[in-house]
């Protein structure tokens, strides 16, 4: 009898073990989903373009699919995943952005020579038919090397490009 209520014990603990670390990886990856895809998300950059004084200025956020050593090896790429955005601010600050008016993301594009080639634009801020018009995007927290930020953009044609990161950044 000792053995079966040993038997019963360990097979309750070994049932309530916890798949949770599977699911919250799943949840916690970095990059957008266009079109049903997953696209990661690798190297972010932010650049501020006035850190002299207050007066705002244009904060970008670059993200692309690819790591920093692969950018900056010179040599070109292919499969390349970015999407960008930025806001007139002074500084970036742990709220909701929603007046974003310069944007732009593309997919399966190339990397010739430093330039952003081909591929499949899936945002843009000048071409009609791929503009949103709900914009959201929250700074969950910032420091001095650590972003974590979600997005979503909706195009006027109901098409979503949302997403997340959470880890470092580079600046230009």
């Amino acid at each position: 009898m000792k053995k079966i209520g040993i038997l019963l014990f360990t097979i309750l603990i070994l049932s309530c073990s916890s798949d949770d670390s599977s699911e919250n990886s799943n949840q916690s990856q970095n990059g957008f989903t266009y079109n049903g895809t997953f696209y990661e998300v690798k190297t972010v950059y932010i650049n501020d373009e006035n850190t002299i004084n207050s007066n705002p200025s244009d904060i970008g956020f670059s993200l692309i699919n690819k790591t920093s050593a692969e950018i900056n090896s010179g040599n070109d790429l292919t499969n390349v995943a970015t999407l960008y955005f930025d806001f007139n601010a002074v500084n970036v600050e742990q709220t909701t952005y929603t007046n974003i008016l310069d944007y732009n993301g593309k997919i399966n594009a190339n990397r010739t020579s430093g330039s952003i080639t081909g591929g499949t634009e899936i945002l843009s801020d000048n071409q009609t038919t791929l503009q949103a018009n709900n914009i959201s995007v929250t700074i969950n927290n910032i420091t001095s090397t650590t972003v974590n930020f979600t997005f979503s953009f909706t195009r006027t044609d109901g098409q979503t490009i949302s997403g997340q990161y959470n880890g470092t950044y580079l600046t230009l």
